[in-house]
C-alpha cells in the first residue's frame, strides 16, 4: 500500500499542479473562461482534486476571486 499511496499522491500533486498552471493562465489573459473550463476538463486524475464538469465553473469563479 506504500508505493500505492506514493502512485496516488503523485496523481493528485500531478492534477493540482496542472489545474494551477491553467488557472494561472487564466489570470494573465492568455486564455479565456471557455478554454480554460476546456483545459483543466482534460487534466489526468482531476476527480483526485474534486473538480468535475459539475462543479469546474465555480472553481473558476473562486479562483478568479480568490
Amino acid at each position: 500500500t506504500y508505493i500505492m499511496s506514493k502512485v496516488k499522491q503523485w496523481a493528485w500533486d500531478s492534477a493540482e499542479k496542472a489545474v494551477d498552471d491553467i488557472i494561472k493562465n487564466l489570470k494573465s489573459g492568455i486564455i479565456d473562461k471557455v478554454k480554460a473550463k476546456a483545459e483543466i476538463l482534460k487534466v489526468d486524475n482531476l476527480d483526485l482534486v474534486d473538480i468535475d464538469e459539475y462543479n469546474v465553473d465555480e472553481v473558476i469563479e473562486y479562483e478568479m476571486n480568490a
